[in-house]
């Protein structure tokens, strides 16, 4: 991990921050730290590799984007569905993604 560009790795974590309407403190929980390890980060640690797969998790981002930034990190129609499902349980969210799943599975039989 010491040949990881941290700062690029930061501004990546800040990008997504800024553009998602939950607050920091619902990524820092998820992570199981306080919001005080943001700035850390930025000034004097560095994120483990659990922080970088919790946060990529956390986002629905691949783990490759949040440490390099060369993956695409989501499609339109992926953040949509992340952002009109804000405010759900998970099983709320398994149960809307397993029906999509099925939708998806019947239009590719049909299409055959």
């Amino acid at each position: 991990m010491e040949n990881l560009d941290f700062k690029a790795i930061y501004s990546r974590i800040k990008w997504m921050i800024q553009n998602d309407p939950r607050p920091q403190k619902d990524l820092a929980e998820h992570l199981g730290k306080t919001r005080q390890i943001f700035h850390d980060w930025q000034h004097n640690t560095h994120p483990t590799l659990i922080d970088l797969f919790k946060i990529s998790k956390y986002f629905g981002v691949p783990l490759e984007y949040v440490i390099s930034g060369d993956e695409s990190p989501i499609d339109d129609a992926t953040a949509a569905f992340i952002v009109s499902t804000q405010g759900l349980t998970e099983e709320q969210k398994k149960i809307i993604y397993a029906s999509i799943k099925a939708q998806v599975e019947m239009f590719k039989k049909m299409n055959k």
